[in-house]
């Protein structure tokens, strides 16, 4: 047995579930001899406790290290940043910078918010959609985290999410109040979109979506989600915390020609430090 498998029994006992991030348990990839703790990470390579040297072929800090671990560029820029001191009463000015090259990327954006995490910033997308609709309804497709508006959806029916990357997962500690705020519907099913409309489309506040995960959309399926959220007046969010930055430099969603209201992106777009973003069009995202 490694010495991270050692630290990981106790590790159990501190922590519940052992680990703070439930796809980086080892029960997930190789129970008994999968290393769990990382010493050094650099470039595709890892090092566990025992210094026994790995190439990574799993997810690169759950895809978020798009440059490779400690990429020397990001980290000499980030230590600058450090040494000039990283907190302070006053607003970084980097923020405005960031924010307009944001827009300028996506040339339907006027606008930007940041935050720390993808999950944070979906869940400021969800309430400024809400905010800026007055309706409480949303219309899903993909996996969008762990945050209650979203992990909602098993409560009206414990199998809603198990189409969407991460089957089983559980809403115990979710208001039941949220139940009959979110419904599902599948990629490249228009029908099933059509359905949520047909019974909640006057209260529908949002459809958020991933625009591609393992696979593109059919022609005229973006194009026909995009129609239904123009015509239920509710904003259509592109969830591009796994896809933005990997395909092309912003988000995928510029490859197929279909804007958003808004688009969420996160750790990608800081090779992994903690930091995500809300970019939208000026009516909608000044309701934050």
């Amino acid at each position: 047995m490694n010495s991270g498998q050692e630290l990981y029994k106790k590790a159990r006992k501190l922590i519940p579930g052992g680990t703070q991030l439930f796809s980086k348990r080892p029960e997930r990839l190789l129970p008994d001899h999968w290393p769990v703790y990382f010493k050094k990470a650099k470039g595709a390579l890892v090092w566990d406790m025992d210094g026994k040297e790995y190439l990574d072929m799993t997810t690169s800090g759950i895809g978020s290290c798009i440059l490779g671990y400690a990429d020397p560029d990001v980290e000499n820029e980030v230590l600058k940043v450090i040494k000039d001191g990283s907190m302070s009463t006053l607003n970084p000015y980097e923020e405005v910078e960031l924010a307009e090259l944001l827009c300028d990327l996506h040339p339907w954006a006027e606008m930007a918010r940041f935050s720390r995490s993808g999950g944070e910033a979906l869940s400021i997308a969800i309430r400024i959609a809400r905010a800026c609709t007055g309706k409480d309804i949303v219309a899903f497709c993909g996996y969008h985290g762990w945050q209650d508006w979203y992990l909602a959806a098993n409560l009206n029916d414990n199998s809603n999410l198990d189409n969407h990357l991460l089957p089983g997962l559980s809403a115990k500690g979710v208001p039941r109040g949220l139940t009959g705020t979110i419904f599902p519907f599948n990629y490249n099913n228009l029908e099933e979109l059509n359905e949520i409309v047909s019974k909640h489309g006057k209260n529908l506040a949002a459809i958020i979506m991933e625009p591609s995960r393992s696979k593109g959309p059919d022609p005229g399926f973006l194009e026909g989600v995009k129609e239904i959220a123009n015509k239920t007046n509710s904003v259509l969010i592109f969830d591009e915390v796994t896809s933005g930055w990997r395909a092309i430099t912003g988000g995928i969603h510029l490859t197929y020609g279909v804007n958003p209201d808004m688009a969420v992106f996160a750790k990608a777009m800081g090779n992994g430090y903690p930091m995500s973003a809300v970019i939208g069009t000026k009516a909608v995202m000044e309701a934050a």
